[in-house]
């Protein structure tokens, strides 16, 4: 298998020319001729299905897409543009395609697009919720280890990797890691309170990064959540990534209590004012081992949410990912290694971020012996885990999945506690499973199936 650098293909680098060329100024003459080009570099029927949808978009006057297009070219120099290009587009999404189509068919799995890399799990706040408190604050992996994961990522095609805690920013090898591998798309999730204006433009520097701010709605819900005085800090570092002209996500961790504030047009509205290209949302999952199961969203609040992400696509110029209430767009699950999976801070690779479970170290196992791993296999062969893509997850949804892959599976739980919710506290997820399956199954039915049948897609 040659590496990207060296495919001799005439016809993709005919394209990836043409591409770079439009790259210079923006129109929409020239982001819907990026779509056609974009084709030419890929056989993929998912990823060209995807750029079929974006041109849709692009054609339409009123679409939010438009706008987006606009924002991000004029935000972002022509350099960051380029190397955004290249490492997210080119290599994560044609080129790494290529490479993961190669080891399907070698290895007989198809290496995941993504992984989820914690290297430190040391972190200047402590957060109340947070999904790592069960780990402590000492493990952080060395310089070669995570230089040696990254490594095997580029051999299996796997250009995209997010890089969460702990704090990201506490990790002293971190502008290393970006620096030593250009053709890698990292994404780093921070806080915000540790970003100076100089790392902020190390960032922009190297190009072949998007900084994601956690923020949990105005500075009332921020602070209660992550400590008082945050939130201003947070708006500091908006302040450092705009003026480094940098791509600049935004990410909320929703709960009962913020899910009506982190869904509002006011707080969507506030987060593009301050410059963010994307919005994700990540439901409160009591996987920490100090559940906090009155921190869950109710059913009804989880399709509040669903609902209005539906409507900030249609209306609003920004990307927006909900990692649950979008399960019918991948075919439910993604874990286990099927699009993503991660590795902790003491190298144990997990199937997922909410999954604390394990049947490998990074430490004594290469990431193809990993990822093809008795547990993972499993679970990949279990999905999707219900054929309501409303319900995915094998945590909140299908609890029943979890406990039997835990015992069937020569696996670990990562951390002390977090075995809490598949033992003694198991009939807390087999309610909360049981009370949001039925609003969700008329969803799905009225919905999604019906539209589906009668050729309308999805809403």
């Amino acid at each position: 298998m040659e590496p990207i650098e060296n495919l001799r293909d005439r016809g993709t680098y005919y394209a990836i020319n043409k591409i770079i060329g439009l790259l210079s100024k923006a129109s929409v003459d020239r982001f819907v001729s990026l779509t056609y080009w974009g084709e030419k570099l890929t056989k993929d029927p998912e990823i060209n299905g995807a750029i079929k949808h974006i041109r849709e978009f692009l054609t339409q006057e009123d679409h939010p897409a438009r706008e987006l297009f606009y924002r991000v070219f004029n935000t972002l120099s022509e350099h960051n543009r380029r190397r955004i290009f290249q490492s997210l587009f080119l290599n994560a999404w044609f080129l790494g395609g290529r490479k993961r189509d190669y080891w399907e068919k070698t290895l007989g799995f198809r290496p995941p697009f993504i992984l989820i890399l914690s290297p430190t799990l040391k972190c200047n706040l402590r957060c109340k919720g947070c999904y790592t408190l069960g780990y402590g604050l000492d493990h952080e992996l060395p310089l070669e280890l995570a230089e040696r994961i990254l490594k095997e990522c580029e051999e299996l095609g796997i250009y995209f990797v997010t890089m969460l805690g702990g704090e990201p920013m506490v990790y002293p090898h971190l502008f290393d890691l970006i620096e030593g591998h250009p053709g890698i798309f990292f994404q780093i999730y921070t806080n915000g309170t540790l970003l100076t204006q100089e790392n902020a433009q190390r960032f922009a520097d190297y190009g072949n990064v998007a900084v994601v701010l956690s923020i949990e709605g105005g500075q009332e819900e921020t602070d209660s959540w992550r400590g008082k005085g945050v939130y201003k800090k947070i708006m500091r570092a908006f302040e450092y990534l705009n003026k480094a002209r940098i791509t600049i996500g935004t990410s909320a961790t929703v709960t009962r209590q913020n899910v009506e504030a982190v869904s509002s047009d006011e707080f969507i509205d506030k987060m593009i004012a301050l410059g963010s290209f994307a919005q994700m949302y990540f439901l409160y999952i009591p996987v920490n081992g100090m559940a906090d199961f009155s921190l869950m969203v109710t059913p009804e609040q989880r399709d509040h949410l669903r609902r209005r992400v539906l409507a900030i696509r249609n209306t609003k110029p920004l990307f927006v990912l909900d990692f649950w209430n979008d399960g019918p767009y991948v075919n439910g699950c993604i874990a286990g290694g099927r699009r993503y999976f991660h590795i902790n801070a003491k190298g144990d690779v997990e199937p997922c971020v909410y999954t604390h479970i394990a049947s490998d170290n990074i430490r004594n196992t290469s990431l193809a012996q990993a990822l093809n791993s008795q547990l993972f296999r499993d679970i990949r062969g279990r999905q999707p885990h219900n054929p309501n893509h409303l319900r995915p997850c094998m945590i909140i949804d299908n609890p029943d999945v979890m406990r039997d892959v835990i015992k069937r599976n020569r696996c670990y739980f990562t951390h002390p506690g977090a075995e809490e919710i598949y033992t003694f506290r198991y009939k807390y997820m087999d309610n909360y499973a049981k009370a949001y399956a039925p609003l969700a199954d008329w969803v799905w039915k009225e919905e999604y199936l019906n539209l589906k049948e009668a050729g309308q897609g999805r809403p």
